[in-house]
């Protein structure tokens, strides 16, 4: 063969493999798919997170994934190869590029100073086999905890954990005084173990390391400089508030006062005729609270069951903005998202001098939100139920339910005899 000959073959072959890197580089975004990313976390951390994406409509749908957990995207819009997912209610978003097989973009959380973390994601591919031998793997973390944050020379043991194991899977979470982190995933690994949980709203990751038979870790969130704890075993999570935390009423002699503007944009007051004999939950909350979130289903279900037997249910929304379109969207989308069919009303902005007009005027030591009253016919309050711990908590979440039960039937305590 002549040398213009193999020349011709070699400039062929090179021409045949650019243009199989060029297709491969500009392999289109996928119609539907589950995928896997990581963001940015300070120390050059990276909190992994899985998604579900259907792009093949002209209104997008997808949800993040926290073990068994599906977390919906609330807005998603594709702008040829960018894609953009919108967080209304917490104020924040996504906005990526498919460039090379992966979207690469920020997530931006916008506040007075807006906070920009640098994502990345791709198709997942078929699952590796990553099977490790027992002895290589960390003792599996299974139990109740104790949990004490160390900053300086301040310890912080308001916090309780719990953690459970599914074959390589770990679940489990915090669970403070204002309510719970959510469902946290990972595997057991043979070094560190992770757990992390990312909705849009959430990016919380827990760092831990098993040392001299104690578990001592990191915790992350977003871009704050991250926590030092470490865990101890106990026997229960059921742990009450101090007295200095508990939340009351100053006068609890007087009715609870609340006013609201409804989504339809008409204004609602306690003394509204359809609350009059009426017993009261009156929920604290706000569309960008994730613990609200997990309280709402709850809420609904309670409204549903005895609404006919002489309750309402009001959630007073305290949001990041104080435009009422926003926060009319925001409460629209919370509507659909939970299927809430009991009264939601915009209460303003959780600025403070708005929470201290509102809230602070008439309840000692208000610091959490949801923050649930439970109000008799006559209008006052008997109980107060501070924070809400999510499906995530296990045996917590479900004596919580049985708690709001028990104090509903309190209040309709006569009229559900009447009823028999």
């Amino acid at each position: 063969m002549s040398n213009v000959s193999i020349s011709h073959a070699w400039l062929s072959a090179v021409i045949l493999l650019l243009a199989l890197i060029l297709l491969s580089c500009s392999k289109p975004m996928p119609e539907e798919g589950t995928w896997t990313g990581t963001l940015a976390l300070p120390e050059a951390r990276r909190l992994p997170f899985q998604m579900y994406l259907d792009l093949r409509s002209i209104a997008p749908t997808g949800h993040f994934i926290n073990g068994p957990e599906r977390t919906p995207i609330p807005e998603i819009y594709r702008r040829g190869d960018s894609l953009i997912f919108v967080f209304s209610e917490y104020g924040a978003a996504m906005r990526g590029v498919w460039k090379n097989g992966r979207l690469s973009g920020e997530f931006l959380r916008f506040r007075r100073d807006t906070i920009s973390m640098s994502f990345a994601a791709q198709p997942s591919p078929e699952a590796p086999d990553t099977a490790r031998a027992a002895s290589e793997l960390l003792p599996p973390l299974a139990g109740k905890f104790q949990v004490y944050f160390r900053k300086d020379d301040l310890v912080d043991s308001s916090t309780t954990a719990t953690f459970w194991t599914r074959g390589d899977s770990v679940f489990g979470t915090f669970i403070a005084p204002d309510g719970d982190l959510g469902l946290l995933a990972g595997k057991r690994s043979a070094g560190t173990l992770f757990l992390s949980r990312f909705t849009g709203w959430q990016a919380n990751m827990l760092e831990l390391r098993h040392e001299q038979g104690h578990w001592r870790g990191k915790y992350y969130a977003r871009t704050s400089v991250p926590v030092f704890f470490s865990i101890e075993p106990r026997t229960s999570l059921l742990k009450e508030a101090g007295d200095a935390r508990k939340t009351t009423m100053k006068d609890p002699k007087k009715k609870f006062l609340f006013s609201g503007v409804r989504i339809m944009g008409d204004t609602l007051t306690q003394a509204d005729v359809r609350f009059k004999g009426k017993a009261l939950i009156v929920d604290i909350m706000g569309t960008w609270c994730h613990n609200c979130m997990d309280a709402a289903p709850l809420l609904e279900q309670l409204h549903r069951e005895f609404k006919n037997k002489g309750l309402e249910v009001v959630g007073l929304s305290f949001e990041l903005s104080d435009d009422f379109a926003t926060a009319r969207k925001n409460l629209l989308l919370y509507e659909e998202r939970y299927g809430v069919t009991y009264t939601l009303l915009f209460c303003g902005t959780t600025e403070r001098a708005n929470v201290d007009a509102r809230l602070h005027s008439q309840l000692n030591n208000f610091f959490a939100y949801p923050t649930t009253l439970f109000i008799d016919p006559k209008g006052l309050v008997r109980d107060v139920h501070v924070g809400f711990k999510g499906p995530g908590t296990g045996e917590e979440y479900q004596r919580q339910v049985q708690l709001f039960y028990d104090s509903v039937r309190k209040l309709l305590k006569g009229k559900l005899a009447s009823k028999k």
